[in-house]
């Protein structure tokens, strides 16, 4: 604990200073400095209400051959963005103007209309974003995943532990220091998910909420030898920078970070580049830019930061129909692992989905009743978890879909299979599902 007192007296003197130095730059005569800046110690705190400021300082929307990209920490963090930009600004002969905040604050500034493009990596936020009619139109970009670090000689002894929620709740039965973002971001947003599984409200002197960005935190994390949760990419670009934290839990699909792209809905700012916010998720999704994705990190880590996952990638690089499959797992008598040959066997029917542009597009498939009667679901499984390629999942009454005379798993042509759910939100309609999960 004296450790950590330390740490944050150090932090505290570091601000202390900077104030200091801020309230002198300020004053019209050097000699007047002290003066001043004891006599109105109140109204000096109004060095916090200049960080609102820097909110009008963003850049706008509408300025001629520039293009507003927010987005996370992370994408500039890693070095991604200074690897990628350069060669969009060059092809659409545009200048990118990147404010890299939490991903919460950059749905923000879409929702204000004040960004015409969004990279940013929280799924929940991001399809709350699109049902609000805030976006136009979102992609999936890459994945990478999330870590919790901590000093190495880990105190708290979690290491190795395989479930993050069971390493969070040691951590806090512990009164291990921990630092979060706590800034709705996406790293925020999937902490807060984590102690929730945990089931626990994390609160006292031992847990930190720090507002900073994710490199910021690690920096913090480092000089305090806390535990913190962290994406992959930025923990591994700040290695290469001293950082002396090190991987404690890993590998778990809870750890799972998508990000997505979304151009956001013109109507929101008539400034906004919409043309250009399209010809911007075209390239990022496409499949040189993914290759060019899928190779970064690898020269300095020896490992890819990011995995390709967007449409043309995975449609270029999917395995041919006759290799896809899909299992069924979970409450069930009979689990089953169906080959594409097994499922296209089986009794078909068409089924239309209409999409929140009121574009319908019909799907042949399977009846997904007719599918989990292979299984033989146990007596008291109430729930179904549809589960994608790419880590996302969506969770469904299992007596609606087995009263759903047309829910099937379609067929996709370039292989593969997605959720077909008429009537349903679109949540459930699952691209790339792999797996049907009953509780």
């Amino acid at each position: 604990m004296s450790r950590q007192l330390k740490s944050i007296t150090h932090w505290l003197s570091l601000l202390i200073m900077l104030a200091v130095l801020l309230s002198a730059c300020a004053a019209p005569a050097p000699t007047q400095a002290p003066i001043e800046t004891q006599a109105p110690a109140a109204t000096e705190a109004p060095v916090a209400t200049e960080a609102p400021t820097a909110t009008p300082n963003y850049p706008k929307p509408g300025v001629a051959g520039h293009l507003v990209l927010a987005t996370t920490t992370s994408t500039a963090d890693s070095g991604l963005l200074d690897y990628l930009l350069p060669m969009f600004e060059q092809e659409a002969g545009v200048k990118v103007d990147v404010i890299a905040v939490g991903t919460g604050q950059a749905l923000k500034l879409g929702t204000d209309g004040n960004a015409d493009v969004l990279l940013v990596h929280s799924r929940a936020q991001e399809d709350a974003f699109m049902e609000a009619g805030d976006g136009a139109r979102r992609e999936d970009v890459m994945f990478n995943d999330f870590v919790i670090l901590g000093p190495e000689k880990d105190p708290a002894g979690i290491k190795g532990m395989t479930k993050a929620a069971e390493a969070l709740k040691k951590l806090s039965e512990g009164k291990a220091t921990f630092l979060s973002r706590g800034d709705k971001s996406g790293t925020h947003t999937k902490e807060l998910a984590i102690w929730k599984a945990a089931a626990i409200e994390p609160a006292g002197e031992w847990y930190l909420s720090t507002g900073q960005g994710m490199g910021e935190l690690l920096s913090m994390a480092d000089e305090m030898q806390g535990y913190t949760l962290s994406d992959r990419a930025t923990y591994l670009a700040r290695s290469k920078q001293g950082l002396k934290l090190v991987v404690l839990v890993e590998g778990e699909k809870a750890l799972f970070n998508p990000y997505g792209v979304i151009a956001v809905n013109p109507k929101k700012n008539p400034n906004i580049q919409a043309d250009m916010a399209q010809k911007f998720i075209d390239w990022i999704i496409s499949v040189p830019v993914q290759e060019k994705i899928a190779e970064f990190g690898q020269k300095d880590f020896g490992q890819s930061l990011f995995t390709p996952s967007s449409k043309p990638w995975v449609e270029a690089h999917s395995a041919p129909a006759a290799s896809a499959g899909l299992k069924i797992t979970g409450s069930v008598k009979t689990p089953q692992t169906l080959t594409d040959e097994q499922i296209k066997a089986m009794t078909t029917l068409q089924a239309d989905f209409t999409d929140k542009q009121g574009q319908t597009t019909a799907y042949t498939g399977v009846l997904i009743a007719d599918l989990l009667k292979l299984a033989e679901p146990n007596a008291d499984a109430k729930t179904l978890v549809f589960v994608g390629s790419d880590g996302y999942t969506a969770e469904i009454a299992l007596a609606e879909v087995l009263a759903c005379p047309n829910c099937i798993v379609g067929f996709v042509d370039a292989g593969g299979y997605l959720t077909v759910m008429p009537g349903f939100s679109g949540k459930v309609q699952v691209k790339g599902v792999v797996e049907i999960q009953v509780k």
